[in-house]
């Protein structure tokens, strides 16, 4: 096996590491579920080359070696609504304003029916994108937040206490660029909303989060005092990577 490439006249190059990807030996369940990947160093002696032990590679190796590969964030102009931007993730805020929302009217349920695309007045919010998953905050002042900037509970169904949306029926955006950011607010209203997510509050309100939206339907401008004020701060949120679909508090 050949463990050297040449390149023009003067350029050599010569096998350091090896990726090794591992999946299911079930090949009927493409694509695979739980992969992962190992990183060998090459260890050339007078037998030739080998591979040494291998390592796990975390996401901190990969961003390691997309850098070495010119793979960081590409240059882009950022808009005002971009707060954070790494080779990873996007966070912006998103105005109070108005949206099309869709709510799953599976079960013949004639109210969510007569509810599902019209639009509704939204808080302020934050969204935050990286891979396949989406995060979604409320936010009582309609400003970009700053990084002690106190999180309110998204007012919508499907999203779980730690922020992280169930996307369902979600149309995940291909683009990883600052371009995506209108795609997954658009895919964000425009799936539907199926489920509490396992939390007893979502909103102030003393009939509960459907009857909210009943009344909102009308209106123009959503009444902040109906959101229901986290702990959590604008940084904590930036900071906080968790994917599961779990909450502290269960509720029906």
């Amino acid at each position: 096996m050949n463990t050297s490439v040449t390149i023009g006249s003067s350029h050599e190059f010569r096998l350091s590491r090896v990726l090794l990807v591992y999946g299911t030996s079930d090949y009927n369940s493409y694509p695979y579920r739980h992969p992962f990947i190992t990183v060998h160093e090459a260890v050339h002696d007078s037998d030739g080359a080998r591979l040494a032990e291998g390592q796990l590679v975390t996401p901190k190796i990969l961003s390691d070696l997309l850098v070495g590969l010119g793979r960081s964030a590409p240059l882009e102009f950022l808009p005002e609504r971009v707060i954070v931007r790494t080779a990873e993730t996007i966070v912006w805020w998103m105005p109070a304003c108005v949206r099309t929302m869709s709510f799953s009217d599976h079960g013949g349920d004639a109210a969510l029916k007569r509810m599902n695309g019209n639009a509704y007045p939204q808080p302020a919010m934050v969204f935050k994108a990286s891979g396949s998953h989406l995060w979604v905050r409320a936010l009582v002042k309609n400003q970009r937040p700053v990084a002690d900037t106190k999180m309110s509970m998204a007012p919508h169904w499907n999203c779980y206490d730690n922020g992280v949306v169930c996307t369902g029926s979600m149309t995940i955006p291909r683009e990883k660029s600052v371009k995506a950011i209108d795609l997954w607010e658009k895919s964000f209203f425009e799936s539907e909303f199926t489920h509490a997510a396992g939390i007893r509050l979502h909103t102030k309100y003393s009939g509960g989060l459907l009857a909210m939206w009943q009344s909102l339907r009308t209106k123009r401008i959503f009444p902040i005092h109906h959101l229901i004020e986290l702990k959590q701060n604008f940084a904590e949120f930036v900071n906080d990577n968790d994917q599961s679909y779990g909450n502290a508090n269960q509720g029906g």
